[in-house]
């Protein structure tokens, strides 16, 4: 008989203010990093998912207020 797999969530992302945001489980924490055309604008640690995509959202936010400019690397 065949068993049904267990989902869990460990990976969410999404796109907001012209950022990438993107939470991920690791077992000391979850990881938040935002990034705007794949150059990263910050990251961080928090202790839940909710706190690290609030943070990731602030991020965003932040960068937009500040311009949203950003200096990508040149070929």
């Amino acid at each position: 008989m065949p068993v049904s797999p267990v989902w869990s969530l460990r990976h969410a992302v999404t796109r907001i203010h012209g950022c990438d945001l993107a939470v991920t489980w690791r077992p000391d924490g979850w990881l938040w990093s935002v990034t705007v055309a794949g150059e990263p604008v910050a990251k961080g640690m928090a202790r839940s998912q909710e706190g690290a995509q609030d943070a990731a959202v602030r991020t965003a936010q932040r960068h937009v207020d500040d311009g949203g400019r950003m200096q990508l690397p040149l070929f």
